[in-house]
């Protein structure tokens, strides 16, 4: 299949899958990594670069609007994006020197997780963002204490978001619910201010290694926006229970994609 024929057949295809994206309210990456290594066999690193590549539009687009709606701690969203570029930046070197089917395990699994962190946000979310009250400010803990918690939370989410694949925004929530005790509505907002900083920084370390296919970028930025959008309008007409099932299923199901030979 030539540059064009990539861009055309992977836009039509990854429309489909951003529907299912927006319909759960996921970001994508690993789902992305997953189609990309086995229906369209690019190597598993190239799949994990051009997947964070793709990130990028999405958390900002996201970002922005949470912006403007009021859902970001700014201080805290940016403290944590700059350790989440540190740590996207050693993700993606590390994963430089893994084997490409140990990295492909490796995502599989990463998968997994995401899916048992989205189980526990479903389930204990509320009880936690009701433990932190209903204020809109961040914990009392002194600002050198704060600052550091942040940053190392972003640390570790990107660096398992560059070495994985795999959108921490999961973690990254529960995170800021049990150390900052963040009300559930500014985590949404400001992880996805910290994924712009992940996602950039994992990008552009994964194109300095050559890890990066502009056909296939741009095939998942086409098919991929424009989905997102339908899913996000169908979010609302779905049975809860449907809902709650597809979002743990889905990542679960991608990450056995990835681990089946």
């Amino acid at each position: 299949m030539d540059g064009v024929q990539t861009v055309i057949v992977l836009g039509v295809v990854t429309f489909a899958l951003g529907i299912l994206l927006g319909f759960i309210g996921a970001g994508g990456a690993g789902l992305t990594v997953a189609l990309l290594t086995s229906a369209f066999d690019l190597p598993v690193h190239q799949a994990i670069g051009t997947a964070l590549a793709a990130m990028v539009v999405a958390s900002v687009l996201g970002g922005a609007s949470h912006y403007r709606e009021g859902n970001v701690v700014g201080r805290v969203g940016i403290v944590a994006g700059l350790g989440g570029v540190a740590g996207a930046a050693l993700g993606a070197r590390i994963g430089q020197d893994i084997p490409e089917t140990a990295l492909q395990i490796a995502a599989g699994l990463g998968l997994w997780l995401l899916s048992a962190l989205v189980w526990v946000r479903l389930r204990y979310a509320r009880r936690l963002a009701e433990a932190a009250g209903v204020a809109d400010a961040v914990t009392d803990l002194p600002p050198e204490r704060r600052d550091a918690a942040v940053a190392t939370l972003g640390l570790a989410g990107g660096a398992a978001s560059a070495f994985l694949g795999v959108g921490m925004t999961p973690f990254l929530q529960l995170g800021m619910l049990v150390l900052l005790k963040m009300p559930l509505r500014l985590t949404v907002g400001t992880t996805m201010v910290t994924l712009i900083f992940i996602s950039v920084s994992g990008a552009a370390s994964f194109a300095a290694y050559g890890d990066v296919s502009t056909p296939h970028l741009l095939g998942l930025v086409i098919g991929l926006g424009p989905g997102s959008f339908v899913g996000a309008r169908l979010t609302g007409r779905a049975r809860g229970g449907i809902l709650r099932f597809a979002v743990v299923a889905t990542p679960f199901v991608a990450g056995t994609v990835l681990l089946i030979p």
